[in-house]
């Protein structure tokens, strides 16, 4: 009988499943079964990096000179400038020991001076806005002041009185009573306009439009006001007698020195400027502002709200007044949509504007645009702004949180953050797109009360956003990577106050936080440690199947993780569907730091490091292993895995940068 000989047989081929990137960052609108295959199911304190792989996030170093009471509102960046030369500083507004005052710094000082002038509300917001070499301060209690860029002192604008009621000087020709004609005048200030003065109600012969003026004129006359620096003169007609007109300017910036004025019927009304009811010679009362064109404009006026003001022509930057090209515009006048934000902008022509943005309710409020137009109003000209409202309903409730990057402006909105710009295939047209998409979810844990104090601000490809996740002040950064497709990676678990940028007098960038009165620069020059404590890092993938529709099982070898530069205590989960359920395997490495990290590659004080060229001191003679991998072993038959890495302790980095899976397919499982 012939002896039987079993005839060998190939093992069975182990496949590998790949994961080299995240580009699609967190992503929390889906089940964990339909999670993307390169996208994280959850993160927290994590940031893409590369071409998407992931990695700790900076940590919270001291930065600066340290606040020497409560800081209130914005860190703001200013330029002060001698000849050619160029020196950036810090403005803030503190309140130290119950009185409130500017404070201004370089970021390589250690204390901050005090700017005397002018003591401020010891709890409103401050932000500021530079212009001719002032910085305005605004804080929507205070009337408007400035710090000398030169001096660094404060200068309060002074409130005027307004003029008592013009009197007739000389009439001239139009000696008769069937017509009226109404006077008014104002007094500027360097920043501002009186209310207008009591009317001055003449009789005439004839109809103003009808006056020869060669021989026909009223001449007319006030008295002066302490500190006015021009006058303005206001006319109103009515015809037989009738009730009192509405007066618009005739003449504007007169000299102060000269207190009459006579109008011969040839000054045209200027139909944009009705004569005012308010004083704003002291300044208003606004809370933030914007500077485009070599002009500023201010929202937020606390006496009246629906008002945009501006500043007038070069050399009268700081002249809210109609006499030098500033005043005001009302925009959404008595709707539901108050401006709250101005920011400079373009139209979907590419055409530069003014951008207003206005908080309504249910989260919608309006955008509107504002520019310059001439009008023509018999044979004279003037210049006024136009309101055009755009098209839908995108307004925000977080002023401080719009960001202009690339182009588009980028906001939060009750229904979602959303981005503005022009589409190739939209010429001419702003589109507005939703771009929390993925995480949609998330978004009705943001506390709506607290949206005004969320704070934005771009950096390096990103977008920042402190927002108030279900707490009442701003308790976790969001961040929107804008060079990786548009992925979110969230929450940073770090309530800040105020997010901003510095430049350092030696060209160094440093992206800034307040956070808890602390002002802190985010950089790697610590490794997962805030203030010296220790902060945790994680990240965790959905279900990843072995087939689209989820039925094929395999047998699950083990999940090998490929770690760029790591260093320190980094663990590792993975969890699979076996056919007892759903079992945890884990793993757990701790990688030493044994490098000075400066390398040409390295993600910190190196070349493509968030810090900047001037902090490299050294060329590296060790580095960390530029790869390790971990493996975590399973080796059991399962129908799908998620995978996770976290870290609990201080000093750890790490970039992952693949997950792979090796694997036997089993085919289809009865687990009946």
């Amino acid at each position: 009988m012939a002896r039987y000989v079993p005839k060998a047989t190939a093992p069975p081929k182990i496949e590998r499943l790949s994961t080299r990137d995240w580009e699609q960052g967190t992503v929390t609108a889906f089940d964990d079964g339909r999670t993307p295959i390169k996208g994280l199911r959850d993160s927290g304190n994590a940031i893409l990096d590369q071409d998407g792989t992931v990695r700790p996030r900076p940590s919270l170093v001291a930065y600066g000179p340290q606040p020497t009471g409560t800081i209130l509102g914005e860190l703001y960046e200013f330029v002060v400038t001698d000849g050619l030369v160029k020196t950036n500083w810090i403005i803030t507004m503190q309140n130290v020991a119950g009185t409130t005052k500017v404070y201004v710094a370089k970021g390589e000082d250690v204390a901050w001076t005090v700017c005397n002038g002018k003591t401020y509300d010891n709890a409103a917001q401050a932000h500021f806005v530079q212009i001719n070499n002032k910085v305005l301060i605004m804080n929507g209690v205070d009337n408007l002041s400035y710090l000398d860029t030169s001096t660094m002192t404060i200068t309060p604008f002074t409130l005027l009185t307004k003029p008592g009621a013009p009197t007739l000087n000389t009439l001239t020709g139009l000696t008769g009573t069937s017509f009226n004609v109404y006077y008014a005048v104002t007094a500027n200030s360097t920043v501002g306009e009186t209310d207008g003065s009591d009317v001055l109600t003449q009789q005439v012969l004839t109809d103003r439009d009808l006056w020869d003026p060669d021989t026909m004129s009223v001449k007319i006359q006030w008295s002066t006001v302490t500190g006015v620096k021009s006058w303005n003169v206001y006319c109103g007609v009515a015809a037989d007698g009738a009730g009192e007109p509405k007066l618009y300017a005739i003449a504007t910036g007169l000299d102060p020195s000269i207190l009459t004025f006579t109008d011969n019927g040839t000054f045209a009304q200027d139909l944009s400027r009705p004569l005012p009811d308010y004083n704003s010679t002291a300044g208003p009362k606004v809370t933030r502002g914007a500077v485009g064109n070599g002009r500023v404009f201010l929202v937020g006026d606390a006496d009246n709200p629906y008002y945009v003001w501006r500043g007038g022509d070069v050399g009268h930057e700081l002249d809210f007044s109609p006499s030098n090209g500033g005043g005001y515009t009302p925009v959404g006048s008595g709707t539901k949509e108050v401006p709250n934000t101005v920011v400079q902008f373009r139209d979907g022509k590419g055409d530069a504007k003014v951008m207003v943005l206005s908080q309504g309710t249910n989260g919608h409020g309006r955008r509107f645009y504002m520019g310059p137009t001439s009008v023509t109003y018999g044979s004279s000209s003037f210049v006024v702004w136009q309101v055009t409202e755009d098209s839908g309903q995108d307004g925000t409730d977080s002023p401080d949180g719009l960001i202009i990057y690339q182009n588009s402006a980028w906001y939060p909105s009750r229904d979602g953050f959303k981005t503005t710009g022009t589409k190739p295939q939209l010429q001419n047209v702003l589109s507005t797109d939703r771009i929390t998409n993925t995480i949609k979810g998330d978004i009705s844990s943001i506390n709506t009360a607290a949206m005004d104090g969320c704070v934005g601000v771009a950096y390096d490809g990103r977008l920042y956003w402190a927002l108030p996740v279900g707490a009442d002040s701003n308790n976790q950064i969001w961040v929107l990577d804008v060079d990786r497709k548009g992925a979110w990676m969230k929450p940073w678990n770090i309530a800040a106050d105020w997010l901003t940028l510095y430049n350092d007098n030696s060209g160094q960038t440093h992206l800034v936080a307040l956070v808890n009165n602390t002002i802190c620069e985010l950089s790697y020059a610590a490794k997962t440690t805030d203030l010296g404590v220790a902060f945790s890092t994680s990240l965790a993938s959905g279900q990843n199947p072995f087939s689209e529709d989820s039925r094929e099982w395999a047998r699950l070898i083990q999940l090998v993780f490929v770690l760029l530069r790591p260093q320190g205590p980094v663990n590792f989960t993975v969890s699979a569907m076996t056919e007892d359920g759903v079992q945890v395997f884990t793993g757990e490495e701790d990688f030493a730091a044994n490098s000075t990290r400066a390398g040409w590659s390295e993600p910190f004080a190196g070349w493509s490091s968030l810090r900047g060229w001037s902090e490299i001191v050294a060329v590296p003679t060790e580095t960390n292993p530029a790869t390790a991998e971990v493996i975590v072993e399973v080796d059991e038959d399962v129908q799908w895995y998620q995978y996770g890495v976290t870290s609990t302790e201080a000093g750890v980095d790490y970039n992952l940068a693949n997950v792979i899976a090796e694997y036997v397919p089993v085919g289809m499982k009865d687990l009946k």
